[in-house]
């Protein structure tokens, strides 16, 4: 008859204490950063974690299904040639509320520090807007459009911005709107620069 000896038993992974407290730190970490990176980019993107009650209500009473439409036009502006030595570019744009209700823009934005943007909007110029971190923030502006309404986009491009600089030119403007189909809508500015 054999005799079995009898072996020490190791505790399973589940009742272990301590486990490995690295592993989990590292998991924290990658959940915590995920999630600052979630706002980071939502917030550039235009979209908000919470919705914005002020917003996404339509605003002209009885037009039930109703929205507001933006539309820039021309989409996108060709500058041509920019002579630095000239100096800064100004352009009007139209932007119109082609929907059925109130169209409230709340801020701008520009893709580039040499760029900025202005809406003037039943004949009262709104702030300037630039790019975002960059310079003072307007805050607690907008403009309402109503249906079939037009505004002026005022743009300037600034050649003097980045130095001597001789080139492309490819600039964007965002505009952040109550729009459901395209909250940021966005008008692009091209050209060449030269001396």
């Amino acid at each position: 008859m054999s005799r079995r000896t009898p072996t020490a038993r190791r505790p399973s992974s589940r009742h272990r204490r301590g486990g490995r407290p690295g592993l989990w730190l590292a998991a924290a970490a990658a959940v915590i950063a995920m999630a600052g990176g979630y706002l980071v980019a939502s917030r550039w993107l235009g979209a908000s974690p919470t919705p914005r009650a002020d917003l996404a209500a339509p605003t002209q009473a009885g037009a039930a299904g109703a929205a507001p439409a933006l539309r820039i036009a021309p989409p996108v502006y060709q500058l041509g040639e920019v002579s630095q030595a000239k100096g800064v570019v100004t352009v009007d744009l139209t932007v119109t509320n082609a929907g059925a209700a109130d169209l409230v823009i709340t801020e701008m934005e520009t893709s580039c520090g040499c760029t900025r943007a202005a809406l003037i909007a039943n004949g009262r110029p709104g702030p300037w807007f630039g790019m975002r971190g960059h310079g003072e923030w307007p805050v607690g502006w907008s403009a309402r459009l109503g249906p079939g309404q037009r505004a002026t986009l005022r743009v300037q491009y600034d050649p003097d911005a980045h130095g001597i600089y001789r080139g492309p030119i490819d600039r964007l403007v965002v505009l952040h709107s109550n729009d459901p189909r395209q909250p940021r809508a966005q008008v692009r500015l091209t050209g060449t620069q030269v001396p």
